[in-house]
């Protein structure tokens, strides 16, 4: 039983567990290369995303074989051309799959110039991720 503190992360631990007070998360700025995104969790589960281009496929690195992870990705729309985003992912060199949606009914990215959608990948066991979106925000 005691307190942990860092920089980034203060929490108080008793036989309860741990409670967390307040944290911060690394923010990875993310690209796009011939329509391949590559997010690797071990610099961080939060990203951001401006679309210049069609986007195929997330290929995540370093997902944790056992347990949960996520990655909340922030995509803002082009300023001018609307672009598509697939949610074909490969997780940790696997072959790419879709990921798992609600009711299998996919994701349409938002279309209005410089909108943005916040998409969340959940990871059981480093499986193909399942995701929920929250879209057009302004």
């Amino acid at each position: 039983m005691g307190t942990i503190k860092s920089d980034n992360i203060q929490a108080r631990t008793d036989s309860a567990g741990v409670q967390i007070k307040a944290y911060k998360e690394t923010i990875q700025t993310l690209t796009s290369n011939s329509g391949a995104v590559a997010i690797d969790l071990s610099q961080g589960n939060v990203g951001t995303l401006t679309l210049t281009e069609a986007v195929t496929v997330f290929n995540f690195t370093n997902v944790p074989t056992s347990g949960l992870a996520n990655f909340t990705l922030k995509i803002t729309q082009h300023a001018s051309s609307a672009k598509t985003v697939a949610i074909s992912c490969s997780v940790n060199g696997a072959s790419a799959a879709n990921a798992k949606t609600a009711g299998a009914g996919g994701f349409t990215m938002t279309t209005t110039a410089s909108r943005d959608d916040i998409l969340t990948f959940l990871f059981f066991d480093a499986a193909t991720p399942q995701i929920s979106a929250i879209q057009d925000l302004a």
